[in-house]
């Protein structure tokens, strides 16, 4: 899944939805790559206005989140509109954005759209979820420990010495014919 967002619009919804303890930039882009890292999906987050500078695009920037700025005088809106207009699998995209002119171009181009306002709230409670546990059991990722190796090679009988090439394809040939080959 790709995500393009209204960094702004998500910014301002986050705001709204917890006006309580309201968040930044930095924090806004942490959350969105921990969802993103749980959901397995590449997001580009786009704010308005001219890059930062002096080291603060990289205090902004989180793993799996591409942080990029419209440029001056140019707004977020239409930097995804033209984003829009080059991207060239629209059908895998997400536009998060509550500008209905961004809407509208996401939709043209068979994207599909969702409201910051509600982004957001689904987006924390999704984070708020324990992680869902794992289906396979840990053993397979560690792998067999070396007695449990060569236990199971005495099992299956291959830990003796390899046979002889002869000897080898005379087996094969008595299986073969043990099932009627």
């Amino acid at each position: 899944m790709q995500l393009l967002i209204d960094g702004n619009n998500l910014l301002f919804a986050a705001q709204a939805h917890d006006p309580e303890r309201p968040i930044g930039r930095s924090a806004l882009c942490k959350s969105i790559g921990e969802w993103a890292a749980q959901k397995r999906a590449a997001v580009e987050i786009v704010f308005d206005g001219p890059a930062p500078r002096d080291g603060l695009l990289e205090q902004i920037a989180a793993d799996g989140v591409r942080v990029t700025f419209s440029g001056a005088g140019v707004s977020a809106d239409d930097a995804i509109r033209r984003i829009l207009e080059l991207h060239s699998g629209t059908r895998h995209l997400l536009v998060v954005s509550t500008d209905r002119e961004v809407a509208a171009a996401a939709r043209r181009r068979g994207a599909t759209t969702r409201k910051s306002d509600e982004f957001w709230p689904a987006l924390v409670a999704q984070l708020a979820q324990p992680p869902r546990p794992r289906l396979e059991p840990p053993e397979k990722r560690r792998g067999l420990s070396e007695h449990e190796a060569e236990q199971w090679l005495r099992d299956f009988g291959l830990d003796q010495p390899e046979a002889p090439p002869e000897r080898r394809r005379n087996d094969t040939d008595q299986w073969l014919r043990d099932f009627g080959f």
